[in-house]
């Protein structure tokens, strides 16, 4: 089944250090806008097919920020600053309780092995990020579990990869993927879950092969996301 990606994923800004809305930098319909509350940053790179192509949109619209606001710096993450963020997923195609249920057992799985958890708890606590957490839109599907995935391109690539393949693997292989994982831990789960696919689409598997390193590191949440994109002053 053919279907295009979207997201619209949060930013919290920075100036010398401190918390700044961004409202008082950034226009609200803007690629580079405002959440919901104006005191967040949202990205906005449209859709594709392919999560390659839409992690280089995104690199594109981080760039334009930055040449808005070189001074500025960017954190992702659930929470930060007493603010909750998100990295919503846009389907373009009908919700689905089960297949609501395959993309929280692979995304949530991901979370598991590399978000910062505390910083996850005080996002859920809010209301936010809860499991099975979606949306219908006239475009299809807004999947809202996840926190902000923009820490660096590896960590979006990963995302939107495992997000097009748990699709993937309910839509078009009728795999149970909550089913599959069983008791096993989220990352003998993940490191197996190319075998356990069917169907890999070939602009897939570069985001496989990051899932592997990707799992293996300890990440840093509380940093810039700017150097991690090779955009530097």
């Amino acid at each position: 089944m053919s279907f295009t990606l979207g997201c619209d994923p949060e930013l919290l800004c920075r100036l010398n250090g401190k918390f700044v809305p961004a409202y008082n930098y950034f226009k609200a319909n803007s690629s580079f806008g405002l959440d919901g509350c104006e005191s967040i940053a949202e990205l906005r790179p449209g859709f594709s097919e392919s999560p390659i192509d839409l992690t280089a949109k995104i690199k594109i619209i981080l760039e334009y920020g930055h040449e808005k606001s070189p001074d500025m710096e960017f954190y992702a993450g659930h929470y930060v600053d007493e603010y909750s963020l998100g990295g919503h997923i846009h389907l373009g195609l009908p919700p689905d309780n089960s297949l609501i249920d395959s993309l929280d057992t692979v995304l949530y799985s991901l979370s598991n092995c590399i978000d910062d958890k505390d910083q996850r708890t005080k996002r859920e606590r809010t209301g936010y990020g809860k499991r099975r957490a979606y949306r219908r839109q006239p475009h299809g599907c807004e999947y809202r579990t996840p926190g902000s995935w923009l820490l660096s391109p590896s960590v979006a690539l990963v995302t939107l990869t495992l997000a097009k393949l748990a699709v993937i693997a309910f839509t078009d292989d009728g795999l149970n993927l909550e089913q599959i994982k069983g008791r096993q831990r989220s990352a003998t789960f993940l490191k197996n879950l190319k075998n356990d696919l069917i169907t890999i689409p070939e602009d897939c598997y570069e985001g496989l092969k990051e899932l592997d390193t990707l799992i293996s590191k300890n990440l840093n949440w509380e940093q810039n996301i700017l150097p991690n994109w090779g955009i530097i002053n």
